[in-house]
């Protein structure tokens, strides 16, 4: 792991360089694809990215995956970024030309302005807590934003007991994890 973040510290100039021209420098595309192939590696066989380290291999490996996320519609990348975009961007096009009443979400109800107007005040609030957590612990972050399914939208939440045996994180450590978010987002509501 201490190669790898030696590596990425040299190395992230020359990375998000590669990524920008992967892109067609398209920003933020650019930053997101870079940090979600780092979050890949991260996530990967830390005996394996040693083995590439060692054999000097690890740029082309990183290049490969930023290239195999941004071309595949079922990579992370796609699914995270721009699928979200795709379908924000048709909504809001929508919206201009006054066709709101053949958009869909979700129930396959049509859209109507409260609902469109319901959607962006859900939209702000989670922008508003994905801004309150940028500080915090990661592991907290993380546990929160699993049980509550605030990064896949597709997935059915988690209860306390399937997500523990899914990670092997013991019950009582995820449910204090998620206690502290909550109070902390309580908190900063009143402020």
């Amino acid at each position: 792991m201490e190669q790898l973040n030696t590596y990425l510290k040299k190395s992230y100039k020359k990375l998000l360089e590669i990524s920008r021209r992967i892109t067609s420098e398209k920003y933020p595309d650019y930053e997101d694809l870079l940090h979600e192939t780092i979050e890949a590696l991260y996530n990967s066989d830390q005996e394996k990215i040693k083995g590439i380290i060692e054999r000097k291999q690890l740029t082309f490996y990183i290049v490969r995956i930023m290239m195999n996320q941004y071309q595949s519609n079922t990579s992370p990348y796609h699914i995270k970024y721009r699928r979200y975009y795709d379908m924000k961007n048709n909504i809001q096009r929508r919206v201009k030309e006054n066709d709101i009443s053949s958009i869909y979400i979700y129930n396959k109800e049509p859209l109507t302005k409260e609902r469109l107007k319901e959607f962006e005040d859900k939209e702000k609030q989670l922008q508003w807590i994905e801004e309150k957590l940028k500080g915090l612990k990661w592991f907290d972050v993380s546990v929160f934003k699993l049980y509550y399914n605030l990064d896949n939208k597709d997935q059915e939440n988690f209860s306390l007991n399937s997500m523990s045996r899914a990670t092997k994180i013991n019950r009582s450590t995820l449910g204090k994890s998620i206690r502290y978010i909550k109070n902390f987002l309580k908190n900063e509501r009143t402020k």
